[in-house]
């Protein structure tokens, strides 16, 4: 599978019966959506649906290395720290891009991602209070 960010052939990192894939080059992570709720639900955190976040449709962010279907990018977190991630319409694919270099194996991985999400959705928390 090709990173959808730069065309490099992606790395499995597996364990803890899910799959994750990093491209070497860019650092991005490739999980599955099913992979992401069950990582997000057992760390506390809302599935990929209640994150919140915008799409935004003016972004050219490659096609999904599964499907080939073009990615969307949806934005969130707070002005002073955006994040986005891409994701398949088709597959629910999901990539987050460049923020993972030190992703060596699932574990560090997974870590990075909860951080990730705890990150993406507080614009939406502190919105609520």
């Amino acid at each position: 599978m090709d990173c959808p960010s730069c065309n490099v052939e992606m790395a499995d990192l597996e364990g803890d019966d899910l799959t994750l894939r990093k491209c070497g080059d860019c650092g991005g992570l490739w999980i599955d959506v099913a992979d992401l709720n069950r990582v997000l639900l057992h760390n506390n955190l809302p599935g990929l649906e209640s994150q919140g976040g915008k799409v935004d449709a003016q972004a050219l962010t490659g096609q999904c290395p599964e499907c080939q279907v073009d990615l969307v990018r949806v934005d969130g977190g707070d002005r002073q720290h955006p994040l986005h991630y891409d994701t398949c319409e088709s597959c629910g694919g999901i990539f987050l891009e460049s923020e993972f270099q030190d992703a060596t194996d699932v574990k560090i991985a997974v870590e990075e991602i909860i951080a990730f999400f705890r990150h993406f959705s507080s614009k939406k928390k502190l919105a609520a209070l």
